[in-house]
């Protein structure tokens, strides 16, 4: 019998078993949903700013000058006895220009007019000024652990006036032949057409859109010269303004900055040299290994990406027969430009376009890289642009292996180091298009597909002993009939001996 007065335990009804933490997290979820998250920006601001590791901004100025016939002997401070010629300012680097580039004074006339000069009318060195303005910018970018990305930009310009100040037959001081030369270079970014490629009968889309913007650039050299006009009874597909043609130096070059950057026409810098550089980069990320599927396989395992692009005015100079603000043509009808250019080119390289550099666990090196570059090159003496492509596959592997015994003893015992194995397989395709403005004619002129073996073994055998064994073979295969096939073979041993720990 049970005691008086005692309960009887009643079952508890199905499910209540649970634990009961699980509707405390289940009302902390719903807490934390119903909540409303507070965005700072502040936060967000700092964080972008972190990821900015290191970053350079460089300008840079040289000026020169060259003035032949000195008559005065200088001291040890450069100038002559009485500390007058050609004073401190000269010694010190000042120069005709200010530091934008105006012209402040001329220290030839200056010195002539002093007596500073010899009156020698047989002076056949050149007086020459020289001035290179280079801007050079880098930023060190790192968004997440692992992933770095290297920028840079840069421009250079440089130019060099030359003349003859000399005494003449008429007993008097002359300049004679005055003649500026110079380069000018900048970074920019051609991503935009990078994989534009030709169809069966060569024709580019791009080449094709430089044909077209020359009407549209004309347009716009036309309507802000007084002198220029639109001609009349020509179909509205051909217009050009009177002295801005389609072979026209200051129509051609800024149709062919914009359709090589796939720009609009109607906004693209008219002037070359007025160009901003433009940003390069290289990308580097090493993350992956931190993931579980790389990490049992992998370990190293490395991504790279790089990509350079720069305009460059090889060369210029002063057209002689320029008159400023003169109505002056050439035979052409095109007006006489300031500065005659006579090749332009954009050189694009991209090495590596994709790059993966790995150590398997078992200390197994493989590699795998694929380069792109481009170069273009506008000649205004001919009106042609010659396009050279190329595109090359690398597959490489290696292998250490560890403590291997020399066969041959030196010394009092055989030596024992790492043996280093490496083999690089390679193929490249390089084609070379002329593209003719005026006749639109494409034609292959030249070309090869370049298949490379590398191999090689190294050995150190002490600390100032190096042995090596190498095996390169190099196959060239021409695109075109006009060339022939060859093949080149370099093999062999080689020791490198160190004297100097």
């Amino acid at each position: 019998d049970k005691a008086k007065g005692s309960k009887a335990s009643k079952p508890k009804p199905k499910g209540t078993d649970k634990p009961t933490d699980d509707k405390d997290k289940k009302e902390d979820k719903e807490k934390k949903e119903n909540e409303v998250k507070k965005i700072d920006p502040l936060a967000g601001f700092f964080r972008v700013l972190m990821a900015i590791r290191t970053g350079t901004l460089t300008y840079s100025q040289t000026n020169g000058m060259l003035l032949p016939g000195w008559n005065r002997g200088p001291n040890v401070l450069g100038m002559d006895a009485g500390f007058g010629a050609p004073g401190f300012g000269f010694i010190m680097g000042e120069q005709n220009t200010n530091f934008n580039g105006d012209i402040v004074r001329d220290f030839a006339s200056e010195a002539s007019g002093n007596g500073w000069l010899v009156k020698n009318k047989s002076i056949f060195t050149p007086h020459t000024q020289t001035r290179t303005e280079t801007i050079n910018a880098r930023l060190a970018v790192e968004p997440f652990k692992g992933m770095r990305i290297d920028l840079s930009a840069n421009r250079t310009i440089g130019s060099n006036l030359s003349s003859f100040y000399r005494w003449d037959t008429l007993d008097t001081w002359r300049n004679d032949s005055p003649r500026e030369t110079g380069n000018f270079s900048v970074s920019m970014l051609n991503w935009p057409t990078t994989f534009v490629n030709d169809n069966d009968n060569l024709v580019n889309a791009v080449f094709e859109n430089m044909l077209a913007y020359r009407t549209v650039i004309s347009e716009r050299l036309g309507s802000a010269n007084q002198f220029s006009d639109l001609p009349q009874g020509l179909p509205a597909d051909s217009i050009y303004w009177t002295g801005y043609g389609a072979t026209n130096q200051d129509v051609i070059i800024p149709a062919f900055l914009a359709a090589y950057t796939g720009r609009d026409p109607k906004t693209v810098k008219l002037n070359p040299f007025k160009l901003l550089p433009a940003p390069n980069w290289d990308i580097t990320y090493d993350g992956l290994t931190k993931l579980e599927v790389f990490k049992k396989l992998f370990r190293t395992f490395t991504v790279n990406h790089s990509y350079r692009s720069t305009f460059t005015i090889g060369g210029y100079q002063t057209n002689l027969f320029y008159v400023p603000g003169a109505d002056s043509t050439d035979i052409s009808g095109n007006y006489i430009p300031e500065k005659q250019i006579s090749l332009v080119t954009i050189s694009e390289v991209m090495r590596p376009f994709v790059n993966f550099d790995a150590t398997l666990q078992n200390s197994l090196l493989a590699k795998f890289e694929y380069n792109r570059d481009r170069s273009l090159s506008l000649s205004l003496s001919n009106n042609q642009i010659t396009e050279i492509r190329g595109k090359e596959f690398v597959i490489g592997s290696g292998y250490r292996f560890k403590n291997v015994k020399f066969p041959i003893q030196i010394g009092a015992a055989k030596p024992k180091s790492d043996l280093n194995l490496r083999v690089d397989l390679s193929w490249r395709q390089n084609n070379t298009v002329i593209r003719q403005i005026q006749e639109r004619q494409n034609t292959v002129t030249a070309g090869q597909n370049i298949i490379s073996i590398k191999t090689s073994a190294d050995y150190v055998i002490n600390q100032r002993l190096n042995i090596r064994a190498f095996y390169e073979r190099v196959i060239n295969k021409p695109v075109i009939s006009t060339t022939f096939p060859s093949a080149n073979t370099n093999l062999g041993v080689s020791l490198r001996f160190t004297l100097t720990q």
